[in-house]
C-alpha cells in the first residue's frame, strides 16, 4: 500500500534512491557513489516543495521499500531557488556537465494541459523485480486524477530498462532530449 511520506523520511528515502541511481546511465561509469547521493539530495531539496509536490513510498516486510517524487512541473522552482540549484549543481556535476544538464533539460516539452511529474522513483535493491515500481505508478495515475491533472509525464533514458517498463505501461515519448550523448525520452500518459 503506498504511503506519503514526509522530509524526516530522508535517510530511508536515500538508502532506497541512491543504490536505485548508482548505475544510471546519467552518472558516467565510475561515479562516486557521494556524487550520486549529492545529486539526489539537491533533487530532493530543491524539487520536493509541500503543496505542489509530493513523496510517497511503499512498506514491504516493515520497511520502506519502493519510494517516488512526483511533482507539479508549473511549481518547479524558479529566480532565487532556481539559481541556488544551479549553484549548489556546479560542484556535485562540473561546469561542463552542468551546461549539457541545463541544455538538454530545457528543451522539454510544454504542455497546454496539467501533468503529474514522476520525478524519482527508485526501489530498493532486494525488492526489484516484485511489482512495486508498477504499483508505483499505478497509484500515481489514479493520484493524478483526484488531483485534476491530464495524466503523468517522466523523463526516461532510452538505453535504460526503466524506458521498455514505461512502454508498457502505456506512456509514449513526446520528444527526445540528448545529455552527454545519451538519449533521454520525455514520456506521457493519458488518464
Amino acid at each position: 500500500m503506498v504511503r506519503l511520506l514526509d522530509p524526516s523520511d530522508r535517510s530511508a528515502i536515500m538508502a532506497i534512491l541512491g543504490p536505485a541511481f548508482a548505475s544510471h546511465p546519467m552518472f558516467p561509469p565510475g561515479t562516486p557513489q557521494g556524487k550520486v547521493d549529492a545529486l539526489l539530495g539537491l533533487f530532493l531539496d530543491t524539487f520536493f516543495v509541500p503543496g505542489h509536490s509530493h513523496l510517497f513510498g511503499i512498506d514491504k516486510d516493515g520497511r520502506l521499500a519502493c519510494v517516488a517524487l512526483a511533482t507539479d512541473p508549473r511549481h518547479e522552482p524558479k529566480g532565487l531557488a532556481g539559481a541556488l540549484f544551479f549553484c549548489r549543481a556546479l560542484p556535485i556535476l562540473g561546469p561542463v556537465a552542468l551546461a549539457a544538464f541545463v541544455r538538454a533539460f530545457s528543451g522539454r516539452p510544454v504542455y497546454d494541459q496539467p501533468y503529474l511529474e514522476l520525478f524519482l522513483i527508485g526501489t530498493a535493491p532486494g525488492s526489484q523485480r516484485q511489482g512495486l515500481g508498477k504499483e508505483m505508478l499505478r497509484f500515481l495515475a489514479r493520484f493524478s486524477v483526484e488531483q485534476g491533472f491530464r495524466g503523468l509525464i517522466l523523463g526516461v533514458a532510452r538505453n535504460s530498462p526503466a524506458y521498455g517498463f514505461y512502454v508498457r505501461e502505456g506512456f509514449v515519448a513526446d520528444k527526445e532530449l540528448s545529455y552527454r550523448g545519451m538519449p533521454i525520452c520525455c514520456m506521457r500518459r493519458e488518464n
